[in-house]
């Protein structure tokens, strides 16, 4: 029986991470990026000031945000796996602070002890970050940003708990429209599943963002970003975004190095302080696709 538990929980967090090389990584939701316009951008986002949800990729990028507000994301990957992102920003006079949750559940994993036509229960697979994360300005043109999280997992009869953190730097280079950006996202420990140790996704990304105005016909921002996560083999992402001059952005994305994932699409629309954006993600491997949706109010 210890076995079998022991594979299904391979095979979720395999599915969960959408990736190639993760027997022994836990928490594995959290390297699906969060926020819909970077996932349009194949996952870019150290470099990108989007709002809320740039905490998630790197936390200095909050401190070059103006108002307080709101977002909230949700994700609906292959298998039925749902996640949803919430999180507000409140800006005081030198910071800007983002309490987040971070949520995933897989429903209606069937459990066997062998093979059978009819499985002996089903049982659901919940993840759940919850933490605050914390940018400032200590230069005029750098931002340092830092994130502690809460961590909580529950997989059938196991369970488990812990903690990450994450920090960043963002430079507005002296290159007109350029920002470069770093961060190291889940250091932190949590504890033993089913006896086993598990490991944190550790992930250091470097990239940058440049936004090219295209005069009376809009903007065009380019992205491009790398990626190492513990363990794993190193891959890259970027992605352009099309803004024309009111109302619309259009997005597409790729991702390299990942054997499930590769190309992205996406778009938003924003309309005063209202904003709306959308990310279709086609799978390899015949997995499916995934949409992601996310709603941003500025108040």
């Amino acid at each position: 029986m210890k076995i079998d538990r022991r594979l299904a929980l391979v095979a979720l967090l395999c599915a969960l991470a959408v990736s190639s090389a993760v027997a022994q990584t836990g928490f594995t939701f959290l390297e699906i990026p969060v926020g819909a316009r970077e996932s349009a951008l194949g996952g870019s986002g150290v470099a990108l000031v989007t709002g809320p949800t740039s905490a998630a990729h790197n936390p200095a990028a909050l401190a070059l945000l103006r108002r307080t507000s709101f977002v909230a994301n949700s994700t609906r990957h292959f298998g039925d796996t749902r996640a949803q992102y919430f999180a507000l920003g409140i800006r005081t006079k030198r910071l800007y602070i983002a309490p987040h949750f971070w949520g995933t559940r897989v429903p209606d994993i069937e459990y066997r002890t062998q093979p059978t036509q009819e499985p002996i229960s089903e049982f659901d697979a919940t993840y759940a970050a919850s933490g605050v994360s914390v940018g400032c300005q200590p230069l005029p043109k750098l931002s340092a940003g830092l994130t502690l999280r809460y961590l909580y997992s529950d997989i059938q009869f196991e369970t488990s708990e812990g903690w990450s953190s994450d920090a960043g730097l963002l430079w507005s280079t002296p290159v007109e429209q350029l920002r470069v950006g770093a961060a190291v996202n889940h250091l932190g420990n949590v504890n033993a599943y089913a006896s086993e140790d598990v490991t944190l996704p550790t992930t250091l990304r470097i990239g940058g963002a440049w936004q090219q105005p295209l005069g009376q016909a809009g903007a065009l921002l380019v992205t491009a970003e790398g990626a190492a996560v513990q363990d794993q083999t190193p891959h890259f992402s970027g992605g352009f975004e099309f803004q024309a001059p009111e109302y619309l952005a259009l997005r597409v994305g790729y991702v390299a190095g990942l054997d499930t994932q590769g190309v992205a699409f996406g778009a938003g629309l924003h309309f005063k302080r209202f904003r709306v954006d959308y990310a279709f993600l086609p799978y390899k491997e015949e997995l499916g696709e995934g949409h992601r949706v996310g709603l941003g109010i500025d108040f």
